[in-house]
């Protein structure tokens, strides 16, 4: 009681009392514990392994939640500074750099004026008439769309490839999505499961589109026979070294170890990569900001230093 499973568990505390099996007190909660976790309760309680089972759905779910935490953490610093340079940008656009422009009006009438300091104009008179409230709604109200049209399929469908072409990102979300698959399929196979609805449960656990899509269409040849490395090996998502962990398994049949070992390094990756993400951001951050100062410098400073030399020279 006290959390936001409380009231699941006690419903199916109450089923259970009422006789149920612990797969049909979970199966009217399925918004909560999925697809993947009922089929292998189902199996484990057919097999009499529901004790195991458990502990390896805690600790997939324990191993995923850390990730999870810990890129909520290394992004918390970044965020923050993205908010505050975006709020100082935007403060600047609209009280100082009319100043600026009113400047450069006049140094314009006695001469032309250098590109920075034309396009700081433009930009000044753009945010007086109508960048006043367009920039903040664009800053806000875009991200806000994209994510909730991220969160339709056609959305997903769309989005999902373009993040995973992004540096760094992009592969922090392969590695994820690789080791989520590697530890859903091992534990399917370990709980009992048949390879087909092993494959159709493990592309249901991949968040990523492009990458569930070459699992799901993996299961073909698996069915006719053929190895998962060589299903997998057409993806372009797994790399050679999945695939040699994966034929090494095949040859020794041991496939559940090795995908729980290719699920462990992906996982180590992934969180190396999300510990170190902050550290990476910062830098771009201080780019970016230096590089709007410095645009600004040139733009008010260069007609004066281009009329010095004009002066100079006559």
């Amino acid at each position: 009681q006290g959390t936001g499973l409380g009231p699941v568990v006690e419903r199916m505390r109450t089923r259970i009392k009422a006789g149920s099996t612990l797969e049909g007190a979970t199966r009217p909660e399925q918004n909560v514990f999925g697809p993947v976790f009922q089929s292998m309760i189902t199996v484990a309680e057919a097999r009499g392994g529901v004790p195991e089972t458990l502990r390896m759905l805690s600790q997939s779910f324990e191993s995923r939640q850390r990730l999870i935490r810990q890129a909520r953490s290394a992004m918390i610093y970044p965020i923050i500074v993205l908010f505050l340079a975006s709020t100082i940008a935007l403060l600047l656009s609209i009280y100082l750099l009319p100043m600026f422009a009113g400047l450069l009006a006049d140094i314009s009438k006695k001469g032309s004026l250098p590109w920075a300091s034309r396009g700081l104009m433009a930009f000044s008179g753009f945010v007086q008439t109508i960048g006043w409230w367009l920039l903040p709604l664009l800053l806000i109200g875009v991200p806000l769309a994209l994510l909730r049209w991220y969160r339709t399929s056609s959305g997903k469908a769309v989005l999902d490839p373009i993040v995973l072409r992004i540096p760094v990102i992009g592969a922090i979300f392969r590695k994820l999505d690789v080791s989520r698959f590697a530890r859903t399929l091992a534990s399917l196979l370990d709980a009992g499961v048949d390879v087909g609805g092993a494959m159709d449960l493990t592309a249901q656990a991949i968040a990523m589109t492009p990458i569930r899509r070459d699992v799901a269409a993996a299961k073909r040849p698996i069915m006719e026979g053929r190895d998962l490395s060589v299903a997998l090996s057409r993806s372009r998502w797994f790399g050679p070294d999945v695939i040699a962990v994966l034929e090494s398994g095949e040859e020794t049949g041991k496939i559940p170890e090795s995908l729980v070992h290719v699920a462990d390094d992906y996982e180590e990756q992934a969180a190396y990569m999300v510990k170190n993400l902050g550290h990476l951001i910062q830098p771009l951050m201080i780019v970016m900001l230096g590089g709007f100062v410095l645009f600004i410098i040139l733009a008010v400073f260069l007609p004066y230093i281009q009329m010095i030399s004009t002066l100079a020279g006559g």
